[in-house]
């Protein structure tokens, strides 16, 4: 019984001390900023692997509230994006699993999801062409099969 505790505390030490790793590949996409004016779509598995929030981002001065949950360890996504200048970008991730999401942005700053049309979503003001990563994973500690959505609107 004791070991069993014992790896179940390792466990959960080991969780909480991994983060999202912006380091890591994920499936890669593509899109402008004129082509996502009509939203699009991408299906998704999401992950619930990592802790959150990570604790570089409570020194950021992130809302632990905001973020409290589960993330995968390596992006669910990257999009290679272009012609964003003259436009807001939304992202959106819809999941039966009650989602969590985090972006980071191409300047490397990261956004986190506020529940918003049964879903959450995270709005980039100033976005740049580059790649952007997307984390889906789910207040709770389950998995399931989800969409990221990307759209643009013109500033």
């Amino acid at each position: 019984m004791k070991i069993l505790s014992l790896f179940f505390i390792g466990l959960a030490a080991s969780a909480s001390a991994s983060c999202p790793d912006p380091t890591l590949d994920a499936p890669r996409y593509s899109a402008t900023g004129p082509e996502l004016i009509a939203p699009q779509a991408w299906p998704v598995d999401v992950l619930a692997e990592a802790v959150a929030p990570c604790p570089d981002w409570r020194m950021q001065g992130t809302v632990p509230e905001q973020v409290e949950g589960f993330l995968p360890v390596a992006p669910t996504a990257v999009f290679d994006l272009v012609g964003l200048a003259p436009h807001i970008l939304m992202v959106m991730a819809q999941a039966p699993c009650d989602p969590l999401l985090a972006v980071r942005s191409p300047d490397g700053l990261w956004h986190f999801g506020e529940t918003a049309n049964d879903r959450e979503e995270v709005v980039v003001w100033s976005a740049s062409d580059g790649p952007l990563q997307v984390w889906i994973g789910s207040r709770g500690a389950s998995a399931c099969s989800g969409d990221v959505i990307l759209e643009t609107f013109d500033r």
